[in-house]
């Protein structure tokens, strides 16, 4: 239906798509010229108006179409509009326009099509609507459909009939258009959507309500969505564009890139449903885990996201929707008294379901628990302990002359071996009785107002059993009130201690690596048993309780043993609990230092002393040298880009003997699992800190670090400053500036390599990822360049040629201008084309692997292309598919993507400036970058021969067993860090 506009406007054409119209009275209104002229003339004389003078001038036909606004959004349109190939932005509208170009700041033509599947214009040619817009006019808007994330049909009905509108009204030509025809007038302006309020913004930007009463603009939320400036301008008080922008700099990334105009825009369509912070002092996730109705009304489809609900009904009932500023204050007393009644609530498990310690053999670990009275949790505490650990366990119980039913505890624990004393001996002379009695190599001494976590015993014993020199083994004890007792302890030089970070958060990043320290408490402490038979067990002289596991500790570590904290070994404490008073038991630790100071003053002169600034220094012991390793983010696998080489080095450095300190300059939004999980557990995982804390944190670790590895090049100019001023200058401290990839070569050419580089000669080392960029390097001055390339190991999949079908495309997008996200464009724009005319149909592609949030991949969605997402297992998908691609047209460094299909044994198609990144020959196919026909044939070859697929396949894993051992990488990291360090 490609009609001029003048013959689609005129009363005679059978052609009436909704959007055709030409609103005589709203246009003599809104332009002062055509009302003088036309005003006393016939009907038609306005629009004979328009079409010959007011089109030219800009004139919009009716409120359904803003001239402006096409013009504006389309340059290339202006431009033929300018050279008269269209009289208007209407005209060309009614012609071409309608099939996919937004007519109105108010209707996303583009988000449509998103949302709904049958706004295809296929689908729409078959019912006659006359693209998406005609739709929406006719129906879509009474259907409650979206055709802009700030206009809803619903809500606005509802806000025009509270302001006196009559129903039938809003509804004769819909919502949308009663809106439009609002705006302008005398009426007040009404909110569009509950993410929008138009008073509150004329209110708060009194910039745009002088333009709006100038005439600049029609209204609020026109100015809103058709200013120049949005970054300036908030919609509604609860969101900040500045906050968001500064808190997701991928979403400023995005804007820049063209995706979206606003960060609201953003938010709306994808944050608010991943719950992203709109601001300072909100918090939705708080927001929606604090309040059961909102979790109701989500549930039931009542509101569309938290934030709307807030703004609909949080805010009127006074619904909480961040952290007070205090944490509600659980009292540690009101908190062992719950412990203590679940404790004693649980007893009656116990008749009709007895714990059962009986051996089989031989046991794998001895259990001593010292008890007096406090059945209860002596009773919670062994069931943790059975339901923990399902191995062969000895348990001894000593029975201190309780007089509760502790005294008949083996009629319910079957199997313990019962140690009764005639007096309360306590607990040091309690655990050295039941030595006699301990015949596993593992012993392990455990309070008995305990419980455990899943796992701790394994893990303790797993922790134990590796490496010869490990004499003790202790956890994470968490007190009752959520809080840390001790993530590891000190020891400080004039015989006082620590527990390391109590009353801190267990998720810490300091009590979630493993290290060596000087002690663990008794509460859980796992021991070689003939080492400490060697030692006597516990020393008397402590006797009834408190320092003997300091001192059995640190004889373990002059014995040349060491004392590991795991935080994988979590134990629930009562503190205090089998003591008869607090005050009691610190009387006796009070003793107990007194005589600790006096057996041990040889050690603790070795020993810091007690100061907030040498407390993370104290913390471990070994001397290892300490690196500080800076990256974007924490570098997790399943992140790609990069970081799946950095996971690799960080890796290797602390295999290398160092202790690592992985600092995440953009922060760490991800799942506590993958952040302790993918990185050595001895690694401190700095995951709740950002750049905006990198001179707080360095402050705090002044002269702590021996080096400093910096991961990417645009960090190095970053961190310097805050560097120099925390005492780390290059001149005493070393850093290693890892580049990653040179990012000047994804501009073509080494454009800006100056730039890029400026400054970094003060590195005692710099390295690159291919022979190419080391030469770079060199040529520009940096003899102390070499080469870190990156490491994998064969693992090829199974499946052969004919058990395999479809292409597969593994990248992680991190932002807008990604060269994944152009290799995905020009496949589906030109290569995809290609390859269905050589095959009849194209294989199916299917897209794996991380996408920040904010990218759009919404116009990828294909019938031949399957996107995935980020996957937990990528074999399967690697097992599946016949032909791996990289239509990867710019890009810097080496390829991860293709070394890793290789080591899948999956043959690739790439393009041929990967193929020279890598150096490789017969081991891919490869391309011209320019040249999509000739990728297409590639990958069609591929795919057809399989002679040639076994070949490449064959080829590819003998290049990666040869070139890209983890032997050897980890074997140059070891090498760069002793060369930085020698100086």
């Amino acid at each position: 239906m490609p009609l001029p506009a003048h013959q689609l406007l005129d009363p005679a054409c059978a052609l009436k798509p909704a959007w055709a119209v030409f609103d005589r009275e709203w246009y003599l209104r809104r332009h002062a010229d055509a009302r003088v002229l036309c005003q006393d003339k016939p009907p038609e004389a306005a629009l004979l108006y328009y079409l010959r003078v007011g089109a030219r001038l800009g004139h919009s036909p009716s409120p359904l179409f803003d001239e402006a606004f096409y013009l504006a959004r389309n340059p290339d349109i202006a431009v033929l509009v300018r050279g008269g190939h269209y009289q208007s932005g209407f005209d060309h509208y009614c012609q071409h326009g309608h099939r996919g170009v937004s007519p109105h700041w108010l209707f996303d033509d583009a988000l449509y099509a998103d949302l709904y599947e049958d706004m295809t214009l296929e689908n729409l040619d078959q019912h006659q609507c006359f693209g998406r817009y005609d739709h929406y006019l006719r129906s879509g808007q009474r259907e409650r459909r979206m055709g802009h994330y700030l206009f809803d049909a619903q809500y606005y009905r509802a806000r025009a009939i509270e302001a006196g509108v009559d129903g039938a009204q809003v509804d004769l030509h819909g919502a949308f258009v009663h809106f439009l025809n609002r705006l302008g007038g005398v009426e007040e302006e009404l909110a569009p959507s509950v993410y929008f309020d138009p008073a509150w913004y004329i209110e708060h930007h009194p910039g745009a309500k002088a333009q709006i009463a100038r005439g600049r603009f029609s209204s609020a939320i026109a100015h809103y969505l058709t200013c120049e400036a949005a970054e300036n301008f908030d919609p509604v008080p609860q969101f900040s564009e500045a906050f968001y922008r500064t808190r997701h700099p991928d979403i400023a990334a995005a804007i820049e890139q063209g995706f979206y105009r606003s960060a609201y825009q953003q938010f709306v369509q994808f944050g608010a449903f991943e719950l992203r912070q709109p601001r300072a002092g909100i918090d939705l996730v708080y927001y929606r885990d604090m309040n059961e109705q909102v979790r109701n009304d989500l549930n039931a489809g009542e509101v569309r996201d938290a934030f709307a609900h807030l703004r609909l009904v949080g805010l009127v009932e006074n619904l909480p929707y961040c952290p007070p500023e205090e944490q509600p204050h659980l009292s540690e007393a009101l908190t062992r008294e719950l412990f203590v009644k679940k404790a004693r609530q649980n007893l009656a498990i116990f008749a009709r379901h007895r714990l059962d310690f009986t051996l089989a053999g031989p046991p794998v670990l001895s259990v001593v628990v010292v008890v007096f009275n406090r059945f209860e949790l002596t009773m919670l505490s062994l069931a943790s302990l059975r339901n923990n650990f399902t191995g062969a366990v000895e348990l001894i119980v000593v029975d201190n002359d309780s007089t509760d039913d502790t005294r008949r505890i083996a009629d319910y624990v079957r199997g313990a071996k019962v140690l009764r004393m005639a007096g309360n001996v306590g607990f040091l002379r309690g655990c050295n009785a039941a030595l006699a009695h301990v015949t596993a190599p593992a012993l392990l001494f455990l309070n008995n107002d305990t419980e455990l976590a899943h796992g701790a015993v394994a893990a303790a014993l797993a922790r134990l059993g590796g490496a010869d020199d490990i004499g003790a083994v202790g956890g994470k004890i968490i007190r009752t009130n959520g809080l840390l007792q001790e993530a590891g302890s000190i020891i400080w030089n004039e015989g006082t201690t620590a527990g390391y970070m109590r009353d801190a958060s267990p998720l810490a990043a300091e009590a979630n690596f493993c290290r060596d320290v000087d002690y663990c408490s008794a509460v859980f402490l796992l021991c070689r048993t003939e080492l400490v038979r060697a030692l006597g067990g516990f020393d008397e002289a402590f006797a009834p309780a408190y320092f003997e596991d300091v001192d059995l500790c640190v004889r373990i570590i002059g014995a040349g043993y060491r004392v590991v904290y795991d935080p994988a070994v979590v134990v629930h404490h009562l503190e205090f609990g089998s003591a008869a008073t607090t005050e009691a038991s610190m009387a006796l630790m009070r003793r107990g230092r007194r005589i600790f100071r006096k057996k041990h003053m040889e050690f603790l002169k070795t020993q810091l002393a007690p100061s907030e600034k040498t407390l993370v220094a104290a913390r471990g012991r070994g001397g290892k040298p300490r690196v500080l390793f800076i990256e974007d983010t924490v570098p997790l696998r399943r992140l790609g880009s990069g970081f799946v080489r950095s996971n690799d080095v960080v890796h290797a450095i602390s295999a290398a003997g160092f202790d690592v300190h992985v600092f995440p300059l953009n922060g760490a939004a991800y799942d506590v699992m993958s952040l302790f999980g993918d990185l050595p557990e001895e690694v401190e995982v700095l995951h709740d800190r950002d750049f905006t804390m990198l001179a707080e944190f360095l402050a705090g670790r002044r002269n702590f670090y021996d080096l400093v590895w910096i991961a990417r090049t645009h960090n190095f100019a970053r961190v310097l400053p805050y560097l120099r001023k925390a005492g780390l200058a290059p001149a005493r401290v070393p850093l290693v500036l890892d580049t990653e990839a040179v990012a000047s070569n994804r501009a073509g050419h080494g454009v800006g390599l100056q730039a890029e580089f400026a400054g970094v000669e003060v590195c005692r080392e710099i390295l690159a990822v291919s022979a190419s960029e080391v030469a770079q390097l060199h040529a520009l001055g940096l003899p102390q360049a070499s080469l870190l390339g990156t490491a994998r190991a064969p693992a090829p999949t199974p499946n052969g040629f004919a058990q395999r079908a479809g292409l597969l495309f593994v990248a992680g997008i991190h932002q807008a201008d990604s060269p994944n996200l152009d290799s995905l464009d020009w496949y589906l724009r030109e290569i995809l084309p290609a390859l269905a005319a050589m095959l009849g149909e194209a294989p199916v592609l299917h897209v794996v692997g991380y996408t920040a949030p904010g990218i759009d991949l919404s116009p990828f969605r294909h019938e031949r292309i399957k996107l995935h997402g980020a996957v937990g297992e990528l074999a399967p998908f690697y097992n599946a598919a016949r032909v791996f691609i990289a239509p990867t047209r710019f890009a810097a460094g080496t390829p991860y993507k293709i070394y890793e299909a290789a080591s899948y044994g999956l043959p690739c198609v790439g393009t041929a400036l990967l193929r020279g990144q890598l150096g490789w020959g017969e081991e891919m196919l490869s391309a011209p970058v320019d040249d999509a026909a000739a990728f297409a044939r590639q990958i069609a070859r591929l795919y057809r021969d399989e002679a040639l697929w076994n070949t490449m396949r064959e080829k590819a894993l003998a290049r990666m067993e040869t070139e890209n051992g983890f032997a050897a990488f980890n074997a140059k990291v070891a090498q760069v860090l002793r060369a930085a360090l020698e100086g």
